[in-house]
């Protein structure tokens, strides 16, 4: 931990490792996506009240809730269980975990397919989206570097998305982030848009991203979908006087509980009718911000994935502070040439974080169960009393 950042992003980075596996772990056919959510967004608020225990009053927990994309859907779906998806046997998984402790965030984001046979390797259409947006972060995560152009990072990401036959999706982005801040003054889109380039700047030492490879086998071209948003973010900079009670008791409630970071409205307003009726003029007022659950607008039989990092700009080159984790098991057809610009952005180094070791947790997480255990679990202890 030598690199002159404060450690808390260390502890937040280490959190989000060991949730994400967790979470991963669960990812399986027959679970409910409502469940893995709560899953995550449970494990998150455990281990960042193990971690700076005698620091009681900092503020700590998700910098964003856990999120699980599937399939066309290309981010923000964490759905309640009105609106819930059961995984799929085939399904491309999408889950994204962010922690802050004391307002210094780490983020990360991993693809998997949910499987019955996970011994066999996928070798399809799959496979190939998986692989482009895998090596489109490990490009990306190498060219954060002092001096380098955010220009060539977009440039490098498209180049292994058409490598790959692929398409990068729209909103998603490298974001610079700072303590509280998700979203830095050097924050550029990773799709190339002529018309909303990346800024002509370069990286420089000291500066911290989070890096969000997100691509598509159809043309990445993002719309809301049928469902709604469940993801909320206050806007500090925004005033306004709010007419209905209900939206003044609702937004109270939320300044209360919530500072800057996104947060899940159904944890605020929960089965409370009244407090749902003011979320209409909170977000029309613009004090609230909904994240759109957005899907790829092409056929169905789209897959997007997305491969998410936390990286340090050092003096020495990058170091990503969130752990790497392998390539799922998929094989794509195209390879990328070692001669080739792409490969031999690949070949270049970067150093990994040295992560702290996280206390070992008091209050137990349990983990979820697929439905189709929980049937048949009902359906033994019906039998057993009879």
């Amino acid at each position: 931990m030598s690199s002159g950042i404060d450690t808390k992003y260390y502890s937040s980075s280490a959190i989000v490792g060991i949730v994400l596996k967790l979470v991963l772990g669960v990812a399986v056919p027959g679970m409910s996506v409502a469940a893995v959510c709560s899953y995550g967004d449970s494990l998150v608020e455990t281990y960042t009240k193990s971690v700076y225990r005698k620091e009681e009053s900092i503020e700590r927990g998700a910098s964003v809730p856990t999120t699980v994309s599937v399939n066309n859907t290309i981010q923000n779906y964490s759905p309640p269980l009105s609106d819930d998806y059961v995984l799929q046997d085939g399904d491309v998984v999408k889950i994204e975990i962010g922690v802050h402790i004391d307002g210094y965030i780490a983020s990360a984001a991993h693809t998997v397919i949910a499987t019955n046979s996970p011994s066999v390797t996928i070798t399809d259409r799959r496979a190939d989206v998986i692989s482009a947006a895998y090596y489109a972060s490990e490009v990306a995560v190498r060219m954060i570097r002092p001096g380098q152009s955010p220009r060539n990072l977009v440039k490098a990401i498209g180049l292994v998305a058409s490598g790959f036959n692929c398409t990068v999706a729209e909103e998603t982005f490298t974001c610079q982030i700072n303590r509280f801040v998700l979203s830095g003054k050097n924050t550029f889109a990773n799709r190339f848009n002529p018309d909303l380039f990346a800024p002509d700047v370069t990286f420089e030492t000291g500066e911290i991203y989070t890096v969000d490879c997100t691509l598509s086998t159809g043309d990445g071209v993002a719309r809301s979908s049928n469902n709604d948003s469940a993801i909320f973010q206050r806007d500090v900079n925004r005033q306004y006087s709010l007419k209905l009670r209900t939206s003044r008791t609702l937004f109270t409630e939320i300044c209360k509980r919530y500072s800057v970071f996104p947060f899940l409205m159904r944890n605020v307003v929960g089965d409370n009718q009244t407090l749902k009726a003011g979320v209409s003029e909170c977000v029309r007022s613009q004090l609230l911000v909904p994240f759109a659950v957005t899907v790829d607008k092409t056929a169905r039989n789209t897959f997007v994935s997305q491969f998410k990092a936390t990286v340090h700009c050092n003096y020495t080159g990058p170091v990503r502070i969130t752990s790497g984790l392998p390539l799922p098991n998929v094989k794509s057809s195209i390879e990328i040439p070692e001669t080739s610009e792409i490969g031999q952005i690949l070949a270049l180094d970067y150093k990994q974080a040295r992560l702290p070791e996280l206390p070992r947790i008091k209050t137990a997480v349990n983990a979820p169960m697929p439905t189709q255990i929980v049937a048949a679990a009902e359906g033994a202890n019906a039998m057993d009393l009879s």
